[in-house]
């Protein structure tokens, strides 16, 4: 029948999808040296111009995704690894390869939108183990002046069509008329359940923002700062369509928020297309001012720039106000974070015995990781240290990854150091981007376990993650000196420079940084 399928049929087009593709052919030098389009499908690539069109309309394509595309087009029938996507789109920057198969998914659901008759998996097909390629059976070359032919003829067709008006046209327009408003109703009816099916979306690619600093000019403002850098940090730390690049730095795990007025990991601008920075000015007539400019990492040019008023109190809707600015700006599917809950607390270093107090009050997620980072870098005891994670597994029961993570190293500063590395091999770990600090005490694991093999590759990846905060040529000179410990103790000491405290003799943290360094015979 025509309509079933064998399960014959079904075993033969799986293993044709997985059949090695044919000989390379770069069709993109070839349409720029002959001057023609591209075809893929019915849509048309303009390597001049780098355009992508359907029917003479423009697709709206970014800059990454015009890159990816042309790398597919230069390899067609080859496949392209995620590495080599890396290299000649990302220019080498150490990325994660979620972040190359994010874009591969756009791409494949703008194909989708704009190619329905092709499933948009046999446009770019996925080789197992060895990347992503477009098959030559679905490209050619067209000349331009081709196209302009059939776009005439195609123009002078449809205007005979109007001519020749039916009764079928009359009641045709009247059926379209009729279903478009049934349709536009039926929108209205589940537009909620619509935007949850988008919402869960997992093509819709992260937008890799760094937070810099917040400037202020007096004294006084000082406190409005810390607040701000509170609301701010947990709102982009808590976004899924945000990838933090802070978060990749060494350093992100190891700095106050009350004694900079830079962000945690605010040196991993490697990692970054964006860096947003503030500015609080004082008027002495009129209200306070948050000054938000967004600036392209790679250029330094401003890319988005906007003025706050900063009323009394009214700080969490002045954050809240700016994320679903730059929600707008950035075209997310669902808004950042929005803070609901006012602070509660002064945001203040406090005594043991005022500490003890904290304790007993209800505070919001904000403040939560705030204390629970803070209380890396205080005196307090490990009785009090311990008492605060119990409080805090008691009132957050399944934590946010970022959370879980301060609360394994602060579990680390109370001496508990067994019980802090079982932590860190928890599934939230995950779901953090890779940090140098983490992959660096996950390799002392396997090291404690004599699970070289696992070692090794914990080391590489946590040496490579370096590169989020000092040079790449750094890192790599490492693997070609002759004492690569010394060398090892280098690179992690430029990357910490900014954390006094880690190199001191006492430092857990920093004994913990030279067993990854030792050699393994000495381990």
């Amino acid at each position: 029948m025509k309509g079933s399928i064998s399960r014959k049929n079904i075993f033969v087009e799986c293993a044709a999808s997985f059949r090695s593709p044919v000989t390379r052919m770069n069709i993109l030098a070839q349409a720029k040296q002959s001057g023609q389009l591209i075809a893929i499908a019915h849509l048309l690539y303009d390597p001049e111009h780098k355009t992508l069109t359907n029917g003479g309309n423009e697709i709206a394509l970014e800059p990454r995704n015009v890159a990816l595309l042309e790398v597919l087009l230069s390899n067609v029938g080859e496949p392209t690894s995620i590495e080599q996507f890396i290299e000649q789109v990302w220019e080498n920057q150490y990325i994660s390869k979620n972040v190359v198969t994010n874009r591969i998914s756009l791409l494949r659901n703008l194909l989708r939108e704009h190619v329905p008759e092709i499933d948009s998996t046999k446009l770019i097909v996925t080789y197992p183990k060895r990347g992503y390629y477009i098959p030559n059976s679905h490209v050619q070359l067209v000349s331009s002046s081709r196209v302009n032919l059939d776009s005439d003829k195609q123009t002078s067709a449809n205007h005979k069509l109007k001519l020749k008006p039916s009764k079928f046209a009359f009641w045709s327009s009247a059926f379209v008329i009729t279903a478009l408003l049934a349709a536009v109703t039926l929108v209205n009816t589940f537009f909620d359940v619509k935007v949850e099916s988008k919402d869960q979306a997992l093509y819709v690619p992260q937008v890799r923002l760094l937070l810099d600093q917040i400037s202020s000019s007096r004294q006084s403002m000082q406190e409005d700062a810390l607040k701000l850098k509170v609301l701010l940090l947990h709102a982009y730390s808590h976004s899924p369509y945000i990838h933090l690049a802070n978060m990749r730095s060494p350093s992100y795990y190891l700095m106050s928020l009350s004694e900079h007025h830079h962000f945690p990991g605010s040196d991993a601008i490697n990692d970054s297309d964006y860096k947003l920075t503030f500015n609080l000015i004082k008027d002495k007539e009129a209200t306070d001012t948050l000054e938000v400019i967004l600036y392209h990492s790679a250029s330094a040019r401003v890319a988005w720039r906007n003025l706050y008023s900063l009323e009394d109190n009214e700080l969490v809707a002045t954050v809240n106000e700016l994320n679903s600015d730059l929600t707008e700006y950035f075209k997310l599917p669902t808004p950042i974070l929005r803070i609901d809950q006012e602070l509660k607390t002064s945001l203040t270093q406090l005594s043991e015995a005022e500490f003890d107090k904290l304790i007993e009050q209800n505070m919001s997620g904000a403040e939560i990781s705030f204390y629970t980072r803070e209380l890396l870098f205080s005196d307090q005891s490990s009785d009090v240290l311990r008492h605060w994670i119990d409080k805090v597994k008691q009132s957050t029961p399944t934590p946010s990854p970022e959370l879980h993570m301060l609360l394994a190293l602060l579990t680390y500063r109370s001496g508990e150091i067994e019980k802090s590395l079982q932590m860190l091999q928890r599934e939230y770990v995950a779901e953090i981007p890779n940090n140098a600090l983490i992959l660096m005490l996950q390799a002392n694991i396997s090291r404690k376990k004599r699970n070289i093999e696992q070692y090794l590759s914990n080391y590489l990846k946590a040496t490579a993650a370096l590169t989020s905060s000092i040079p790449a040529k750094q890192v790599l000179a490492h693997y070609t000196s002759d004492n690569k410990q010394a060398s090892c103790l280098g690179l992690w000491k430029d990357a910490l420079s900014n954390i006094e405290y880690m190199q001191m003799p006492d430092s857990l943290l920093w004994q913990g940084v030279e067993r990854f360094c030792a050699p393994i015979k000495t381990a």
